[in-house]
């Protein structure tokens, strides 16, 4: 059932005309062409500062091998091939859920796939299944959640292949993401909440040392990322005020984990979260009218309170994004199953009907929500399909050299649109030629790969070309028509003389000087005034 669910959710994504979005022009051009052998070196270096123009504390080598893999398995645009591995993964997380609540609880037969189904249908699972750069967090919950199997299940045969599966899985999800460093953490407290029960009592020595490999492990990732980057855990950015803005943000994950789409509080959303609210709480009536055994409490709060607190603490120094919490939610999800559905409750069936039944009710919510969410991706991966199309079309006649405004959003609604995509989107393999080089491109700056100060290197001579013209110049508008299937390009004659003096005017000095020591400040209030 689980895999179906993903599908439900996931195969709209799967098509030829849900095009690239935001970041993954970057991704897709870097790396389409790179020789295997140079993953580790590229992401320590090139990408960093080559690709962006920032110096990120990223080491992604298996990321960025994912990316190359499905270039040369499905050909380097080739949008479905990269929405199918993503369809792929989050199954494959699915099914891992379905594991890892099958290896703590068999019985009743309901309660792993509907755990399971849970993590299938979370609505905060729209970026990593339909967009194609938020791969990085369920590539990331495979290696994640594997060696979380693999510990739970040397733990419970004790046998080493499962012990060397999952510090190999360990070690692979390091350099996927930095936040898989979490993982020695949680298997602490798997053993400590859950393993340890009264009639598996082990000694403490037979208990600890395999812990030493995972933080061995640990520590010597941290130490290369700190000789690396200047940090390990960017605790340069931890303080007082990120610790409270993290605290004030547990409100907007806690929305973006109920079955209602979007990201903004609604009278629906909350409606949602009430109802939500309302089925958790009568289960967890029932489930505790009889007390629990030890080991099933343990459970609750090994997948509850201990795995949220444990994968959620690295995002106290990133930015906010459902995303990342998809870790967080596999062990939400066997949670909420925990409750609704209590594991061994010794062949108890009072009330199991009624508990399954609004189960139901939840999953057909969640269900909802996440198409809702997933669609909305897709629609925009649409309009950048035709946005791309009508680029290529509107310049193809044009002689080299022309000028050439795009305008276009950096976001479609909540979604990424073309931030971040120029000047990639106008290269190989997404064109036949380097349109960036062939033509004078003047873009938004919110759609350039890079910091404002690059924008205003890569653009000022295109800008200073058009500005400064004696004569009237014609120009070529691209812009972004959402719904428009046949946007066509306008070409207007631009009244230089008319913008020269607007300019000289906004910035009070001559244009002469506006360009010989252009700054920040200028050059944002310059392609304000070109680009309105």
């Amino acid at each position: 059932m689980p895999i179906a669910l993903c599908l439900v959710v996931g195969l709209q994504t799967v098509r030829s005309d849900n095009y690239f979005l935001g970041d993954d022009f970057g991704l897709v051009q870097h790396l389409h062409n790179l020789p295997a052998q140079r993953f580790l070196r590229y992401f320590v270096s090139d990408w960093t500062e080559g690709a962006y123009g920032l110096v990120l504390d990223e080491l992604r080598p298996v990321l960025a091998f994912s990316y190359w893999l499905d270039a040369h398995l499905f050909g380097a645009t080739n949008v479905s091939g990269y929405h199918a591995t993503n369809l792929l993964l989050h199954a494959l997380n699915a099914l891992l859920v379905l594991a890892i609540a099958r290896s703590v609880a068999p019985r009743p037969p309901t309660f792993a796939p509907l755990a399971a189904s849970f993590f299938a249908l979370m609505p905060s699972h729209a970026e990593p299944i339909a967009w194609i750069s938020g791969r990085v967090d369920s590539l990331a919950a495979v290696f994640y959640l594997g060696a979380v199997l693999c510990f739970m299940r040397f733990r419970l045969e004790q046998r080493m292949s499962w012990l060397l599966g999952s510090l190999l899985l360990f070690a692979v999800g390091l350099f996927t993401k930095q936040s898989v460093v979490t993982l020695p953490a949680l298997i602490v407290a798997f053993d400590w909440l859950w393993f340890r029960t009264p009639k598996r009592r082990v000694r403490l020595l037979a208990l600890v040392w395999p812990y030493v490999p995972f933080y061995l492990l640990a520590a010597a990732y941290l130490a290369l990322r700190h000789a690396l980057f200047g940090n390990a855990v960017r605790e340069d950015l931890l303080s007082v005020a990120t610790i409270q803005q993290f605290i004030v943000r547990q409100v907007t994950y806690a929305r973006m984990l109920l079955p209602a789409s979007g990201s903004a509080w609604t009278a629906t959303s909350i409606s949602v979260g009430l109802v939500t609210a309302g089925v958790m709480a009568v289960c967890a009536w029932w489930a505790f009218v009889r007390p629990l055994k030890g080991q099933q409490l343990r459970q609750l709060l090994f997948f509850g309170p201990a795995w949220y607190v444990i994968t959620i603490a690295p995002m106290v120094v990133t930015y906010s994004s459902a995303r990342h919490l998809y870790i967080t939610a596999a062990g939400l999800s066997i949670a909420m199953a925990s409750v609704i559905v209590p594991p061994d409750s010794g062949g108890e069936r009072r009330w199991l009907h009624t508990r399954l039944a609004m189960a139901g009710a939840l999953l057909v919510l969640y269900a909802v929500a996440s198409t809702r969410n997933v669609s909305t991706w897709v629609d925009a991966g649409r309009e950048s399909h035709v946005y791309a199309a009508s680029i290529n079309r509107s310049v193809e006649s044009l002689p080299r050299g022309s000028v050439v405004f795009l305008r276009a959003t950096d976001r479609y609604g909540e979604q990424w649109f073309w931030a971040w995509a120029t000047p990639f989107a106008l290269q190989p393999p997404f064109t036949r030629e380097d349109l960036d080089r062939k033509f004078r491109i003047i873009d938004r700056p919110e759609m350039y790969c890079c910091p404002f100060e690059q924008w205003v290197a890569a653009r000022k001579e295109a800008l200073a070309a058009l500005v400064m013209s004696p004569s009237p110049q014609q120009v070529t508008y691209v812009d972004f028509s959402p719904g428009n299937a046949a946007a066509h390009p306008a070409i207007r004659t631009v009244d230089t003389q008319a913008l020269r003096q607007q300019i000289e005017t906004a910035l009070g000095k001559p244009i002469d000087s506006v360009f010989a020591s252009m700054t920040p400040a200028d050059a944002e209030q310059v392609a304000g005034l070109v680009l309105r």
